[in-house]
């Protein structure tokens, strides 16, 4: 179905020149972490590099860390640049091991999670 939208359909719809970027995380956790070092290494990664850098987390860790990062600013992307952040961060963690990221995709609509 497809549609012409005019400039108030496609931002309300976060499309076109609208469209928002995320990527997708995941980790191998090295050692089974027991509920307080899972909370410092979620709080750390949270104020040290999401919140540090202007970015929002949706996710979590069991015996593998995975989530989905956006832009925590309204109406904005994540770049390859805040990739290349979380990216330097995780593998500077000792608790994870085997980081992917995933490339920018439409955080509306380009994702499985």
């Amino acid at each position: 179905m497809s549609k012409s939208h005019n400039r108030r359909q496609r931002k309300k719809l976060r499309i076109g020149e609208f469209q928002e970027l995320g990527f997708e995380v995941s980790a191998a956790i090295r050692a089974p972490l027991d509920d307080q070092q899972c909370d410092a290494f979620i709080d750390a990664l949270i104020e040290e590099c999401i919140e540090a850098n202007g970015l929002a987390f949706g996710g979590g860790v069991n015996a593998r860390f995975s989530g989905y990062i956006t832009s925590a600013a309204k109406r904005s992307s994540a770049t390859e640049r805040h990739r290349e952040i979380v990216s330097e961060w995780l593998r500077g963690r000792r608790e994870v091991a085997d980081v992917i990221v995933g490339g920018l995709n439409d955080a509306w609509y380009g994702h499985a999670s």
